[in-house]
């Protein structure tokens, strides 16, 4: 059975070192950029709580702490979260890092879901850092109810929630070629696509389904909702 024990995500933003790690370690900066609360014991040991919205949270501790340059977060379920901080000419580079052991098309769809996420949280740290803007409301506008994840240079999808727009039209083990025509061949990419239109924007996806080529036509509605 497939599985993955390291993450990585990382990105250049125009500030210095000192900058993003207070934005990474002041409660009150990382509300402004990635999370709703933020409750952070700064110390080797030290409780460390993140919420989000749409109920999602984390909770951990901090086990390692290199001023400026490296922060160390292990969960609940003993899984690393590993922030690195490097100054370069033209910035400095963030850099993301889980470890843990994701097995299996659902974990692995998870853990996909999660880089994603925080890829676009640091997206949005370099926005507010570089230019005092926070793009949170332009994520995961909208959604059909797929479940997905990559699988080598293909998105498949690995669940399909009742009383969404895809329930009925999309399959678990579809894999989807293109979403409004553009070709789509890793998670990000296709999570983009959906998620960010508004919602009762048209998707039209095109998809393999048992080696035959077939088209899905359905309307988004607002993200982690149902259809009444």
């Amino acid at each position: 059975m497939e599985w993955i024990s390291v993450a990585k995500k990382e990105i250049v933003i125009n500030t210095s070192a000192e900058k993003v790690w207070e934005a990474l370690t002041i409660p009150s900066l990382r509300n402004k950029w990635e999370t709703k609360r933020c409750e952070i014991d700064f110390r080797k040991g030290g409780k460390i709580y993140l919420e989000y919205g749409r109920n999602v949270t984390f909770k951990g501790v901090i086990i390692e702490i290199i001023e400026n340059e490296k922060l160390v977060l292990k969960d609940i379920e003993g899984y690393l979260t590993t922030w690195t901080i490097q100054s370069q000419d033209e910035g400095t580079k963030l850099s993301i890092e889980y470890t843990g052991n994701w097995v299996g098309d659902h974990d692995i769809s998870e853990m996909e879901n999660m880089l994603f996420r925080t890829f676009l949280f640091m997206l949005n740290l370099k926005n507010f850092i570089e230019d005092n803007y926070d793009q949170r409301e332009q994520f995961w506008k909208s959604w059909l109810g797929l479940k997905m994840r990559t699988e080598i240079d293909r998105v498949k999808v690995v669940h399909v929630h009742e009383n969404t727009p895809a329930s009925g039209k999309v399959q678990a083990g579809d894999y989807i070629q293109a979403v409004n025509g553009e070709v789509v061949n890793h998670f990000d990419g296709c999570e983009i696509a959906i998620t960010q239109q508004p919602v009762g924007s048209k998707i039209k996806l095109d998809i393999i389904r048992n080696n035959e080529k077939i088209k899905v036509t359905a309307n988004t509605i607002r993200f982690g909702t149902l259809l009444k």
